[in-house]
């Protein structure tokens, strides 16, 4: 299926089969998401396990189907001068942040089904499940919504007005929240500026637990089994009983850590700017390999590890040692997703064009998390895939692999 192309995509190259035969990878799909090309770039991705979400300046979000590529809709939010965070879904919305309004999308069509103008500017994505949407605010509150009150107000046209009867709780902090919170079965973990780690419940926000760093905590909170991982500022990562906040075990680097930090599979992921990408395990906090020229974690398959260089370039590491197995020139590919769910390579370039790309060996994808969530996919063999070269590619064909 052929996707317009933006003006300004003009001249970027999509790099072809044949060329990614190279690197051991394969191109799934590419596509064009909306953007205004005078003025607008591409900010945010995210994932769940449906869709791709590309977010732009402008706030406009795309929609594509995350494993054809498939474009499913696009929408304008607000009037385009604020800049939201990076989309989250549950398994009917999604939802974003724009400066001081939350959205509530439909996931299937794109159609905005209520808006809310929140108490405060929110300074964060926020964290949703079924039942509650959780909001950080530049001022340090936690706001937790009801989302069945919501959709009740919007239905019967009482929104804004009566906004304040679907808060569950609010809970202040110190400083601005700087992280989106992260959601267990009984409580909310979120961390502020002020250094601090909270944990309350999630019927009454009762604080189960707290705990103090000396340094701001900007880095997205992680979490496996009953551990959860804090990278702070102070330069230290911590692994803690997500029950109760006992420390299991720290590790205290030479910089401060503001890069969120991937586990998956009992492995850490800490990534840096200047310092390299670290691979530790989860259990000990011992440090498995370094590779100084890793910059940020991207994605994991069974035998590789995908990060970027400072230059912007897709990293190909061996998972055993963090040897560099060979460096993808994908600079003008700027943003590129972290991905935990899967083992694809999602990136999109500023004007708009997103790429996603596969070790060639998996006809599947990998899954790492909310395996339950995911459609069940039938067990065939791959077809044997075409041996004959492909032309090389650029945003001036209006060309897709779906």
């Amino acid at each position: 299926m052929a996707q317009r192309l933006n003006e300004s995509s003009v001249g970027i190259t999509i790099p072809t089969q044949r060329q990614l035969g190279q690197y051991d990878l394969e191109r799934v799909w590419w596509g064009q998401a909306t953007v205004d090309p005078h003025r607008d770039r591409i900010v945010h991705l995210s994932i769940d396990e449906i869709n791709l979400y590309a977010l732009s300046t402008a706030g406009i979000i795309t929609a594509f189907n995350n494993e054809t590529g498939k474009k499913l809709w696009a929408t304008q939010l607000g009037r385009g001068n604020n800049i939201g965070y990076a989309p989250v879904s549950n398994s009917k919305y999604v939802y974003i942040t724009v400066g001081t309004k939350l959205y509530a999308i439909d996931r299937l069509n794109g159609e905005i089904d209520w808006q809310l103008p929140l108490p405060g500017s929110a300074s964060t994505s926020p964290t949703v499940d079924e039942d509650a949407i959780y909001v950080g605010t530049l001022s340090g509150r936690m706001y937790a919504w009801d989302l069945k009150k919501l959709n009740e107000l919007s239905n019967e046209s009482k929104l804004p007005a009566w906004r304040e009867s679907a808060i569950r709780w609010t809970f202040q902090t110190g400083d601005t929240i700087n992280t989106p919170p992260l959601v267990t079965n009984r409580t909310l973990l979120f961390a502020s500026h002020d250094g601090s780690l909270y944990s309350v419940t999630l019927q009454d926000r009762q604080l189960a637990f707290q705990f103090e760093t000396d340094a701001p905590i900007s880095a997205s909170l992680a979490e496996e089994g009953k551990s959860l991982f804090l990278a702070s500022e102070d330069q230290n990562l911590y692994c803690l009983n997500i029950l109760n906040g006992i420390v299991r075990w720290r590790i205290r680097t030479s910089f401060p850590l503001v890069y969120p930090v991937s586990v998956l599979d009992n492995e850490v992921y800490l990534s840096s700017k200047k310092n390299g990408l670290f691979q530790l395990s989860a259990q000990s906090g011992l440090e498995q390999w370094w590779q100084p020229l890793g910059s940020r974690f991207i994605s994991l398959s069974p035998t590789r590890v995908y990060a970027t260089d400072e230059l912007g370039n897709l990293l190909v590491l061996s998972r055993t040692d963090g040897a560099i197995l060979s460096a993808v020139p994908l600079r003008k590919y700027q943003v590129k997703l972290m991905n935990e769910q899967t083992d694809r390579i999602f990136c999109a370039s500023e004007s708009g064009i997103i790429l996603c790309l596969k070790q060639k060996d998996l006809p599947f994808p990998i899954r790492f998390k909310n395996q339950d969530k995911y459609p069940i996919l039938p067990e065939i063999s791959p077809e044997p895939a075409a041996n004959e070269d492909q032309p090389e590619t650029s945003a001036d064909d209006e060309n897709t692999d779906n």
